[in-house]
């Protein structure tokens, strides 16, 4: 028996979503061969961290509840170290940062390619011009 036959309908949730996500990931990063290879390396770690964040958010609140469940269950208090406003204000300003940083790179790198491209063109028509302006010598029979 598979492990989404033994979870479940939770199984089969889980499964659906992980390949939606993963679907998701994969046509967001399709455009990034476009882009030079230093400049996708980091666009890439930004979604990476960006999919973590999205991952861990949850995470961090089932563990935190858990905790205080098994306080209140048990008659202990909690010895929960949860972080105050100012930390995580500080760790948001943060990741918005990296990823402010690599969404200015990712549009730099997207001007650059397209300045190249506008660049090959105009030397491409200025051929055609000067092809099409020169008098054609045709041999004399």
């Amino acid at each position: 028996m598979s492990n989404t036959e033994n979870e479940g309908l939770v199984g089969i949730g889980a499964a659906l979503v992980g390949g939606a996500v993963r679907l998701s990931l994969t046509t967001v990063s399709i455009p990034l061969g476009f882009l030079p290879g230093e400049t996708r390396r980091r666009v890439r770690t930004a979604i990476v961290e960006a999919a973590r964040a999205m991952v861990a958010i949850p995470v961090e609140i089932s563990n935190a509840s858990e905790r205080i469940v098994d306080g209140i269950f048990s008659g202990t208090e909690s010895t929960l170290n949860v972080p105050n406003a100012d930390q995580l204000s500080e760790r948001a300003r943060a990741f918005t940062s990296r990823l402010a940083r690599a969404a200015d790179e990712f549009g730099s790198s997207i001007g650059r390619v397209a300045n190249q491209a506008v660049d090959s063109v105009e030397r491409t028509v200025a051929r055609v011009d000067e092809w099409v302006e020169k008098p054609s010598t045709t041999p004399k029979s």
